[in-house]
């Protein structure tokens, strides 16, 4: 331990706002004790360390002082300390201390022992970055008025440590994906949950809210409101943002109203876990039999047995993106129909490529002479970026959009000059960006990047008013429409496609897992649980539910839907939506599938979960920008 004493003071010098480490104060030896620990001192060590150095720099002007203190902080009768110029000892008749003296702050090591005892190590281990290091890599990010986590937050045992200083670290940093900051592990965590930097952050800020008492949680989200506020006025953006700290509150509200239903006032949350293995083991449970999509899990004691409590989180309900892949990742091949399959060539693409020869064909001179004077048209640039706007949502794409179309243009004019018979084809299209590919090697040649084009040169047309470019347009779309219309078809009709999907809705909206009570999933400030899913299909059986599912082609957009009979009325649930659309409409030559809860559904879990939850003690916050709602 004596080799590394130097580098611990410098250490420490650098952590202390002063650059002087004062070991009379208790924040200063917070961080020598979390220094240590990240040096390997087992506890032991560092509990004794602490207390001598505490008695040594103290002035102790009399014996009773010195007493008083030592009980306080369990001190060794025997050590020896100096009151003025004279050696003592601590001695070895210890008055007992009164109840207000007990009730003051904790030294942060009587903090970690409790935490050792809920969850072992893993509970009081830091991030895998010191301070020092994160603060040196973290330098161009930091925020103007830097977010400090509350003690009360800090100190609280059944928080893992390394949470509230991801936290923090996350609150103190501005948004640079550049910097690679959208990922957990810039700020030093290990093993993380899937996602990344805000929702990581959101599903976390949402379990140490709900081990929290009410005090403590109205005092963390007010440090995480104001911050986000001040960040705000100065221009800095956070990942943590209203929308997630709002999130977190509800989610927060919402389970304990849930766990309030379920067990009554007398129950107690000893400690909390995110979906990290070694975090279940430490608790006492089974990671293998966890619930398919639990975020966060909490061990609740009540009439003297602890148990497990699943959740799977979600930031909002209604329009909840359940899955977003392509047609082919939602299906095998094997289950689609030749025509409706996306791999390789396929009736869909060869659609769209003839549609795109047939408009180059018909029209060949009305778009070359298009092409050699549009760029030099006065509202070209305006009229170009309105057009990637409505092709992408995405500004990046958008200058991707803008940026090829130009450079298009461009290659255009030079070959039109060396050869004046040139005949506008996809061929010249793919030979166009081979020549661009020369000067830049990043230039793809795919049939993606070379109808992307096609598509582009389109709508810039039709927005001038060109006719036929117009009904290209249009007879494109047409084409999309139809594709999605016969896959949805196809889904309703065919049993194993129709089961491909309920399991996409059994993964993403785990429903069977609620039904076998394995989770509870929280959407927003609402509960889906076993009495949830009785109230809504008038069982919580889900195989019977599933019985009863069917896809309706025919709904706008197309649905995942309960037909059935509830408490013996006929009743129709719709649960999700399916959103199929090209990714890229005219030119990807592929389907994006898209799953979101149906706003239906939506209303049907907010009125069930209300009348179930709705009479338990409401959660409230202070007015801030992440709480403050419409009037109506």
């Amino acid at each position: 331990m004596k080799n590394n004493w130097n580098k611990i003071l410098n250490e420490l010098s650098y952590r202390v706002s002063s650059g002087i480490p004062d070991l009379t104060n208790e924040q200063h030896l917070i961080k020598l004790w979390d220094i240590l620990k990240e040096h390997k001192w087992n506890i032991d060590a560092r509990v004794e360390l602490l207390k001598n150095l505490s008695l040594n720099e103290l002035d102790f002007k009399d014996k009773a002082a010195l007493q008083k203190y030592a009980s306080k902080h369990k001190i060794k009768p025997d050590t020896k300390v100096t009151i003025g110029d004279k050696e003592t000892t601590a001695g070895d008749e210890l008055p007992d201390l009164k109840d207000d003296e007990q009730d003051e702050v904790e030294p942060e090591a009587n903090v970690d022992k409790e935490r050792e005892e809920i969850g072992g190590e893993i509970y009081t281990e830091p991030l895998e970055t010191t301070d020092e290091d994160f603060n040196k890599n973290n330098k161009e990010n930091q925020i103007t008025e830097p977010f400090v986590m509350p003690d009360v937050v800090k100190n609280n045992p059944k928080i893992p440590k390394k949470y509230t200083q991801f936290i923090e670290r996350v609150m103190n940093t501005k948004k640079n994906i550049k910097d690679g900051n959208n990922y957990s592990d810039y700020y030093g965590m290990g093993k993380a949950g899937a996602g990344n930097t805000d929702a990581n952050a959101g599903e976390l800020m949402s379990m140490m809210a709900t081990t929290m008492n009410r005090n403590d949680r109205v005092e963390f989200f007010k440090a995480i409101d104001k911050t986000i506020e001040r960040a705000s006025i100065n221009g800095e953006k956070l990942y943590i943002t209203p929308a997630w700290s709002k999130a977190a509150k509800e989610n927060s509200s919402a389970i304990l109203r849930m766990m309030y239903d379920k067990y009554g006032k007398d129950y107690e949350i000893v400690g909390s876990a995110w979906d990290i293995e070694e975090e279940f083991k430490a608790l006492g449970q089974n990671y293998d039999e966890k619930g398919y999509s639990t975020d966060i899990m909490f061990t609740v004691k009540s009439e003297g047995k602890v148990i497990k409590e699943e959740i799977s989180l979600k930031q909002k309900l209604k329009n909840q993106r359940l899955w977003n892949g392509t047609v082919g990742s939602a299906f095998d091949d094997d289950i689609l129909p030749k025509d409706l399959r996306q791999k390789g060539e396929n009736k869909y693409k060869e659609g769209q490529i003839k549609n795109i020869e047939s408009f180059y064909q018909g029209n060949e001179d009305n778009i070359s002479e298009f092409l050699g004077t549009v760029s030099d048209l006065e509202d070209y640039e305006e009229t170009l970026e309105r057009v990637a706007k409505s092709m992408d949502n995405k500004e990046t794409n958008q200058s991707l959009i803008i940026q090829g179309f130009t450079s298009f243009v461009s290659q255009y004019k030079k070959d039109l000059s060396d050869n004046p018979k040139l005949t506008l084809s996809r061929e010249y299209i793919k030979q166009n960006l081979i020549s661009q590919k020369e000067n830049n090697k990043k230039v793809k040649t795919d049939k993606r990047t070379i109808d992307k084009l096609s598509m582009t040169l389109g709508l810039v047309m039709d927005d001038y008013g060109d006719e036929e470019a117009g009904k290209f347009v249009k007879e494109q779309k047409n084409i999309a429409k139809e594709q999605a219309r016969k896959i949805a078809s196809f889904i309703n009709e065919n049993e194993e496609a129709k089961q491909s999907i309920l399991k996409k809705v059994q993964e993403k909206l785990p429903l069977k897992s609620v039904s076998d009570g394995q989770e509870s999933i929280i959407l927003g400030e609402y509960v889906i649980n076993k009495k949830t899913l009785k109230g809504i299909f008038g069982t919580d059986d889900w195989n019977e539910v599933v019985q009863s599912l069917v896809v309706n082609p025919d709904a706008d957009p197309p649905s995942i839907e309960y037909q059935g009979k509830v408490r013996g009325k006929d009743r129709v649930v719709p649960i999700t939506t399916i959103g199929i659309r090209e990714k890229g409409e005219g030119y990807t030559g592929a389907h994006g599938f898209e799953m979101l809860v149906s706003k239906e559904f939506g209303n049907y879990v907010e009125s069930v979960s209300k009348d179930i939850f709705g009479d338990q003690e409401p959660i409230r916050f202070p007015d801030s920008t992440a709480t403050l709602r419409d009037k109506k």
